[in-house]
């Protein structure tokens, strides 16, 4: 076979999800999906099941007798990083992570997310996903279609020195579906818009362990391990999710007489703060509130002037979500 001339740029893939088809993890590429504003295209982790080690016998190498690998029962994983976007296919991610399908997007108290089989009608309030990687053409390339993925880790950011206080997310997503590597589908992919982004520039009602703060940047990470169980010929038969939905939130703010005892606040606190652990007033552009929480670090950082580094840890008091994104 002849070698030939073709050359193609990271940069015409694109990334695209939507909602998998009626039966959580079925593909949902036949239909319209959704461009995700990200910084680059990167390998997923495929993870298959690889042996080779050398085994008891005849000399001291590797043999091709004692060559092994499955693909079926393991877990691909796609990580992905961008600026977030007000539009559905951005929004996809963050509803799927906390399973709450519209309005407002809140974890609740006492969140307990449903378990899910792959092959059933869906259970949870947000399906399962499809995430492909598209390249420009499918005639000399080949596409990675994931479907039945679920968020397992989604972080929401923005920093007031950085790109105008752009909106930042990034995000991990796992499956326990045999993938298709070799994808020749043409999906229908609608893209981003650049009027959809959104900024801190417009919140306000800047809250940091009930301190008026003034910030400079901040993290929400949200984190819902994914647990696979049971077995069929395309990969496991069960998705769900882990012991702990955890929210922690990191915050830099000038360092003032608002901000002063937030180290003293931490060296002696013996009871969770209920009331404005961490709040960002951003009307249907992001704000971020977690009622109640603890601190978790409180350091100096030496800038240009003083600021802290905060962290703060979501607590559930029974009443109050342990977080809630202002997005409608």
């Amino acid at each position: 076979m002849a070698t030939v001339a073709d050359a193609f740029s990271p940069k015409e893939w694109k990334v695209a999800v939507v909602s998998d088809a009626t039966n959580a993890g079925a593909t949902g590429i036949g239909t319209t999906m959704l461009q995700l504003d990200v910084d680059s295209v990167g390998m997923p982790s495929l993870n298959p099941n690889q042996v080779v080690d050398v085994r008891s016998g005849v000399g001291r190498a590797f043999k091709k007798e004692d060559f092994f690998q499955d693909n079926k029962l393991r877990v691909s994983e796609i990580s992905l990083s961008g600026t977030m976007h007000l539009d559905s296919g951005h929004l996809l991610l963050l509803r799927n992570i906390c399973n709450d399908a519209s309005g407002d997007i809140q974890i609740p108290t006492g969140f307990a997310p449903a378990s899910q089989l792959y092959g059933s009608a869906v259970t949870n309030a947000v399906s399962s996903l499809t995430l492909v990687m598209q390249p420009s053409d499918v005639t000399n390339q080949q596409g990675l279609e994931f479907a039945g993925c679920i968020v397992t880790s989604f972080t929401l950011s923005a920093d007031a020195t950085t790109e105008g206080g752009r909106y930042k997310f990034s995000a991990t997503l796992q499956t326990g579906k045999l993938p298709d590597l070799a994808s020749t589908a043409e999906p229908t992919i609608t893209a981003y818009a650049n009027t959809t982004q959104k900024f801190l520039s417009t919140a306000n009602g800047i809250k940091v362990y009930a301190k008026d703060a003034i910030l400079q940047s901040f993290s929400t990470v949200i984190e819902s391990p994914a647990v696979f169980t049971g077995f069929t010929t395309t990969g496991y038969e069960g998705v769900h999710r882990g012991s702990e939905v955890s929210v922690v939130t990191d915050a830099t703010v000038k360092y003032d007489g608002n901000t002063k005892d937030l180290i003293s606040l931490f060296d002696t606190q013996t009871a969770i703060l209920e009331g404005n652990a961490f709040n960002i007033t951003n009307n249907a552009s992001f704000g971020v509130s977690t009622p109640n929480g603890l601190l978790t670090e409180v350091s100096l950082n030496e800038g240009d002037i003083m600021m802290l580094d905060c962290s703060i840890k979501s607590a559930d008091n029974g009443s109050d979500p342990l977080l809630s994104v202002d997005v409608a």
